[in-house]
């Protein structure tokens, strides 16, 4: 269970015009005694989003806006539910950076570790490892000069990775490694997880490899055909292309009432391991994906090794090493 703090252990600090010199120097003040923050924008673009993120980068912290705050004054009666929807879908998002896990998976996955890699081109990667149950551990940031992982980033970054979370893989049997990479899979990148296996098994750990590409941007849909009439698919669906590749609305009716969700379009580029099929692949990127506070009206839901990866490579970007899951 979980509760709130009591009001007396609730602070409110203002702020106006952009100035939040005073919120900078409340927070300095007492940043031994701050558990969390709750702060209220203008606007889902205010600037001066990252400048608080820069500030407090060292505790969990979760952002609204003042349209939230006063949609529930504005919705009629019969459309109060979405203002009840977005508050819970806030106080998901700071439980969540906070350690508290809203969500469960009904039994543990079949892989031991699940790494997210994204990117943004020039500029950085970013690596997220998740466990079999679906508990986030860390990350890892690495500069890159293009669009992929140079072969020694993606080899060290995974070593560093497992050898840093020993404690929670299995000694007595080969580590089942599972790598979501965001967008295309580059030949050096396959190379550099070829090269860690390698290296890690000198150091006596065996690890099997499971590598999938997952794309967003496709332009493909799903339809259902019901009595010669299509209408939208329900989330879940998975429509098989090829032994190695198919498409999962991981979003869909009825939760959506307006528009298509987007599928992702998923391909098995390497799987060492017989025993976990397409079908299981599938299923468990399905599954991530609704492991993440996002909205459950959203019209393409990411698996949370790529979601946490995306989201970390923003503020990756802007130099600002933030606490606990990004979203």
């Amino acid at each position: 269970h979980t509760r709130l703090p009591p009001k007396s252990r609730i602070y409110l600090w203002d702020y106006s015009d952009g100035d939040i010199t005073k919120v900078r120097d409340n927070y300095f003040e007492f940043k031994g005694n701050v558990k969390a923050v709750l702060y209220i924008l203008s606007s889902d673009d205010d600037p001066l989003y990252f400048e608080f993120k820069r500030i407090l980068q060292d505790v969990p912290c979760q952002m609204t806006t003042k349209d939230l705050v006063l949609r529930k004054y504005d919705l009629p009666s019969d459309k109060m539910h979405l203002y009840f929807n977005s508050v819970l879908n806030l106080v998901c998002g700071l439980l969540g950076k906070m350690g508290v896990r809203p969500w469960l998976l009904s039994e543990e996955l079949k892989g031991d570790l699940y790494v997210g890699v994204d990117t943004r081109p020039g500029k950085v990667a970013t690596f997220t490892l998740i466990d079999n149950v679906g508990d986030y551990i860390g990350e890892a940031r690495r500069p890159v000069r293009g669009s992929k992982v140079e072969r020694d980033i993606m080899r060290d970054t995974i070593i560093q990775l497992i050898m840093e979370n020993l404690r929670i893989i299995p000694r007595d049997r080969p580590i089942h490694l599972i790598v979501h990479r965001d967008g295309d899979v580059y030949p050096d990148e396959e190379q550099g997880l070829e090269e860690a296996i390698s290296s890690l098994r000198q150091r006596k750990l065996e690890v099997s490899l499971t590598l999938v590409s997952i794309r967003e941007s496709t332009p493909y849909r799903i339809f259902k055909c019901d009595d010669s009439n299509l209408a939208p698919c329900p989330p879940g669906v998975f429509v098989k292309l090829s032994r190695h590749m198919g498409l999962l609305a991981s979003a869909g009716w009825p939760l959506i009432k307006q528009g298509l969700a987007r599928p992702l379009l998923l391909e098995v580029i390497r799987n060492d391991r017989p025993d976990y099929d397409l079908q299981d692949i599938v299923r468990e990127i399905y599954y991530l994906s609704f492991l993440h506070w996002e909205g459950i009206v959203k019209k393409l839901k990411m698996p949370i090794t790529i979601k946490y990866a995306d989201e970390y490579a923003v503020f990756a970007e802007k130099e600002i090493d933030i606490i606990g899951p990004p979203l």
